[in-house]
């Protein structure tokens, strides 16, 4: 399967460049978009993930750089590759009708592959990994909210995911990764001037 890479380079951004996520070393080893592309096609990326995988892309990066405008540090390239990247092991579990623990084994690839640092940025899109976490770093709070907003492949409001993941898998309001991310929306949104139901209109905007 041919992986579209039309677009930006990520090293075409001009903020963040050169500064790791807090926590990490200095030596944080990133890929660039074509070695990124050719990574997901290493790893037999169905057509639907890709496509999730690519408006999480998108509403991820929109939000770093609105973060990074409001002031905040954020590693654009880091949020660009990881959001890119945190489904890499999905289609794998699709394929071989086993336990589905993607974000576990995304680090474990891309640890394998030479990028440590990206790939436990990876895991933490897992809520039960961000729940662990005692200070995640933006990057990971953003890939992670970004996956909360996209169903499938369409960006929707975190209640709609929400309403869609109960009825699916029968949780109650109190489910941990719920929670979870109604408190990340809460945290991103305090620093921007924009609102949670703005975000389709102005990615989608952005790509007309």
């Amino acid at each position: 399967m041919k992986i579209p890479t039309a677009g930006r380079n990520p090293r075409d951004f001009s903020t963040g460049i050169g500064r790791s996520p807090k926590g990490f070393s200095n030596e944080f080893k990133l890929p660039n978009r074509e070695q990124a592309i050719a990574l997901l096609e290493k790893y037999r990326i169905l057509p639907n993930i890709l496509a999730h995988s690519m408006q999480v892309n998108r509403v991820a990066v929109f939000l770093a750089k609105k973060l990074v405008k409001s002031g905040e540090k954020v590693n654009l390239n880091v949020v660009d590759m990881a959001s890119l990247l945190h489904d890499i092991a999905k289609s794998r579990t699709i394929i071989e009708k086993r336990r589905d623990i993607h974000w576990v084994e995304a680090e474990e690839i891309l640890t394998e592959e030479g990028y440590p640092e990206l790939g436990h940025i990876c895991k933490m899109h897992g809520f039960s990994e961000l729940n662990k976490s005692k200070n995640p770093s933006w990057e990971a709070k953003i890939v992670c909210y970004a996956d909360s907003r996209v169903m499938h492949d369409r960006i929707v409001t975190l209640q709609e995911r929400m309403e869609d993941l109960k009825k699916r898998y029968k949780l109650g309001d109190d489910e941990p990764h719920l929670v979870i991310w109604k408190n990340l929306e809460t945290e991103i949104f305090s620093k921007l001037k924009i609102k949670p139901n703005d975000v389709k209109k102005l990615v989608e905007n952005e790509q007309s």
